[in-house]
């Protein structure tokens, strides 16, 4: 009973986390217009969406690991629609427009295989595969652009990846939370200001110390 607890109220600080980086971020799109705002702002959506169904789940004791059909879990349903999302993120992050249908063609085969088999290999591959390639893309790219969202974003998807990849559920929440809030952290300027150094402020430290030093000799 406390350990059910401690998920409830791990996931309602996780839901509360990510619609508090809702604001900052469409607050963003609104001065600047750019259309990725929206794309995180939906992903992000989809993954409270997830976390109220995850919490629905804790309170009423719902088993997500019975059958539905098949060897098709409640918990496979919910993880490959958070995955038709992650998958399409991915695709408008790398602005691979021809191929905005495959998450569903991708999901519609990994179900066919559930109904035949028990294996849960191929649902953890899928999810590892659209966690930690993205988390890879993204932190990548906010270090070399010095983006601090892309590092929430990244952080946020290396997280997930990581609790999915251990499969302890335990675990797997405490990756959830930390994720929301590195998401969160990004969305109001944290790494620009606390991790990125200030490469213009380091300069002209510098310019100064080797000053002092050409007057003193």
């Amino acid at each position: 009973m406390a350990v059910q607890f401690n998920f409830i109220i791990s996931e309602i600080i996780a839901i509360v986390v990510l619609i508090l980086a809702l604001r900052p971020t469409l607050k963003k799109w609104k001065d600047s217009k750019n259309r990725m705002y929206i794309a995180v702002s939906f992903y992000a959506v989809a993954v409270i969406i997830y976390s109220f169904l995850t919490l629905f789940s804790f309170i009423y004791e719902i088993d997500t690991n019975i059958y539905v059909i098949g060897w098709v879990k409640i918990g496979y349903i919910l993880g490959y629609i958070l995955f038709i999302v992650q998958f399409e993120f991915l695709l408008y992050l790398r602005r691979l427009k021809k191929f905005y249908t495959l998450p569903f063609v991708v999901t519609f085969y990994l179900v066919v295989g559930n109904l035949l088999s028990e294996s849960a290999m191929p649902f953890i591959i899928y999810a590892v595969l659209l966690t930690f390639i993205p988390a890879y893309l993204l932190l990548r790219d906010g270090k070399r652009n010095r983006n601090g969202l892309a590092i929430g974003m990244g952080l946020l998807f290396l997280f997930w990846g990581i609790g999915q990849s251990i499969q302890v559920p335990v675990f797997f929440q405490l990756c959830k939370l930390l994720g929301a809030i590195s998401f969160y952290l990004g969305t109001i300027g944290f790494y620009e200001k606390y991790v990125f150094p200030n490469q213009e402020e380091e300069a002209k430290i510098m310019g100064t110390w080797i000053s002092k030093l050409v007057v003193k000799d």
